[in-house]
């Protein structure tokens, strides 16, 4: 059978298996909550693919045509998709949350990819709403090898009952409406076991806080030259790691949220405030952004490649990208007074961090375990600081956002 619908494989190029599962609080870990919140209604239904791909069309299924610049599968993948379903193989299943505020319209939480495809390869140039949307044409088909090299309108035409086998085979779609909570969203696909990836917290944040702001934070994270080459990573990353490192700098330096413990709802709450109020946010949020790419640039000039963003264990660099410590570099280097004190220090600076990361217990845990609470965020922006002041002479504001009480 063609794997074409297992949503867990990394297209060309993308190294963030290590990289997402990297060092760092991630807001993977959910915090207690009230029971009461964690209640939905959901149902399920087969629907055909010709009906996903009308309701897609009509936009009561949003697929926004930006989410094809982050889209994981190669056109291989996707024939053979479309393959899978005029066999009449098993597709896994769909499941959609409604949304809160516009009742029978429902953004995709599993099975984005697979829906992306079949509104991909059902796109014809004469219908306007399939204007965002590229054509595909099949190849590499093993098994109904004659669709290769074809389109859907040529298929139409040329193949009918091919073309009926593929519209009417049914998809079961899971409901999920009168939901109280995003956490119940994110726990309940935290603990699917489908063989797919679920959506990571940053792409449910996009679904569930569209607005101006996250536009904007999609369209800036993918065009970060600094944050590709922080992640290694040519391509828009797939499960928006960009978006949520660009989101974590800028909630630290300008959100008027305190951050308390809660990363999860830190980020939600900055979101929210961001595009309640873009017109206000977007000059300093635009200058914030900049001052970002000139702190990437300055770690990369001052400190080796396999050194920044990640931690010293024994003699080497670890691989994996560590947040915890790409929240306190990028912090430091954003302001343009410590990039002018410390363009002289970098092997000083490095060699501190060394000593930092081998010595002691407190400082490897606040960027490896424990990295969330508030004691973890104190002890390692602490000892940067003190680092940097006796290196250098001068030092950065701590971020204001962070309750340090």
């Amino acid at each position: 059978m063609p794997d074409a619908y297992q949503e867990d494989e990394l297209y060309p190029g993308d190294n963030q298996t290590s990289l997402v599962r990297g060092q760092g609080e991630t807001e993977e870990d959910l915090e207690e909550h009230d029971p009461a919140e964690f209640q939905a209604a959901l149902s399920s239904t087969d629907w055909t693919v010709e009906t996903l791909v009308s309701q897609m069309r009509k936009g009561r299924i949003d697929l926004n045509p930006r989410f094809q610049r982050r889209n994981a599968w190669v056109d291989v993948r996707k024939s053979r998709l479309v393959e899978s379903v005029v066999l009449r193989y098993p597709i896994p299943q769909l499941v959609l949350a409604e949304q809160p505020d516009s009742p029978g319209n429902y953004f995709v939480i599993d099975g984005k990819q697979r829906l992306l495809s079949l509104r991909q390869f059902c796109a014809d140039p004469s219908v306007p709403e399939d204007g965002d949307f590229e054509p595909l044409k099949i190849r590499g088909l093993e098994v109904l090898t004659d669709l290769n090299g074809r389109t859907w309108p040529e298929i139409e035409v040329d193949s009918p009952s091919i073309a009926a086998k593929f519209e009417n085979h049914t998809i079961r779609t899971v409901f999920i409406s009168q939901w109280r909570s995003t956490d119940l969203l994110l726990s309940m696909f935290l603990r699917l076991n489908t063989g797919s990836v679920t959506l990571s917290p940053q792409e449910l944040r996009q679904a569930l806080k569209p607005g101006p702001f996250s536009d904007w934070l999609d369209e800036r994270s993918i065009a970060s030259a600094g944050l590709k080459r922080l992640l290694n990573n040519e391509q828009p990353d797939r499960r928006m790691v960009d978006a949520e490192l660009l989101l974590r700098h800028l909630s630290l330096t300008c959100s008027p949220i305190e951050y308390r413990g809660n990363l999860k709802r830190f980020l939600d709450d900055s979101t929210g405030t961001f595009n309640e109020d873009w017109s206000a946010w977007e000059p300093e949020l635009e200058r914030q952004l900049g001052e970002l790419e000139e702190a990437i640039l300055f770690a990369y000039e001052i400190f080796p490649e396999e050194a920044v963003c990640r931690k010293w264990t024994k003699d080497r660099f670890e691989r994996p990208f560590n947040r915890a410590i790409f929240d306190i570099e990028m912090l430091s280097f954003a302001d343009p007074s410590v990039r002018d004190a410390a363009r002289s220090y970098g092997d000083e600076l490095l060699a501190e961090f060394k000593t930092l990361c081998s010595r002691g217990r407190a400082f490897p845990a606040a960027i490896t375990s424990t990295t969330k609470t508030l004691k973890a965020y104190k002890t390692r922006f602490d000892a940067w600081h003190t680092v940097l002041r006796s290196v250098t002479g001068t030092t950065f504001e701590k971020p204001q956002t962070v309750y340090w009480k």
